[in-house]
């Protein structure tokens, strides 16, 4: 074996120079290809992330669902009518006191509206019924009416429709020994020009026959 000089202070033998030095170099190139692959391998990874998926997932998952607002419904108010009549079996040509009619909506319990008297509730068999009939000068919404009596003990019946006729006034509402104030409403709502108040029994007063007494009508709805 054969010395050949020194190397960094260390001997060095003259066939292993070359093999060193071309094992060094190798490894040199080795050492830096493959560091150039890992750089690129790095560099590379952060491009394909979903990062633009996660962020539209997001996005949907917080945007608000628009809605349509409905508009709110109208609120009821106190509808006061272009008239009142006195109304019987035949219409307006047989009420009982027709003169009196406007007392039944002007609030006083002191001068109501008083019908004529009978002698039993059921009108003597004289007639099936009367009261009073409120024209609200064009068809309105009629949601309550409250009607309020003298006496005690009637049966009432509301009836609304397009025309001052016993016949096109359906009964939409009624109440049976009433007395005081008394609501009547309809099941829904209704759509009329005409509002009648007919009594189909009557309360009895304090001198031993039947009447109706009303002092005020007020009715609910919209216009």
């Amino acid at each position: 074996m054969t010395w050949r000089g020194t190397y960094g202070g260390w001997p060095m033998l003259r066939n292993s120079r070359v093999v060193g030095s071309q094992m060094v170099t190798r490894s040199c190139h080795r050492s830096r290809s493959s560091l150039r692959n890992k750089t690129i391998k790095v560099t590379n990874a952060p491009a394909s992330a979903p990062a633009v998926q996660g962020s539209t997932a997001g996005a949907s998952a917080t945007s608000p669902t628009p809605s349509a607002s409905s508009p709110s419904p109208a609120p009821t108010q106190a509808l006061a009518p272009a008239s009142v009549a006195a109304f019987g079996p035949a219409g307006l040509a047989d009420g009982d006191d027709p003169q009196g009619a406007a007392l039944a909506v002007a609030g006083d319990p002191a001068r109501p509206w008083i019908s004529q008297w009978y002698a039993t509730a059921q009108f003597g068999a004289l007639k099936n019924g009367t009261g009073l009939l409120l024209d609200m000068g064009r068809t309105v919404t009629v949601s309550s009416v409250r009607v309020s009596l003298v006496n005690s003990g009637a049966d009432i019946d509301l009836r609304a429709g397009s025309r001052p006729d016993l016949a096109f006034l359906p009964r939409v509402a009624g109440a049976s020994n009433a007395g005081g104030t008394v609501r009547l409403r309809p099941g829904t709502p209704v759509h009329a020009r005409y509002v009648l108040i007919w009594f189909t029994k009557l309360p009895p007063d304090n001198v031993g026959t039947y009447r109706a007494s009303v002092y005020r009508i007020t009715v609910q709805g919209q216009r």
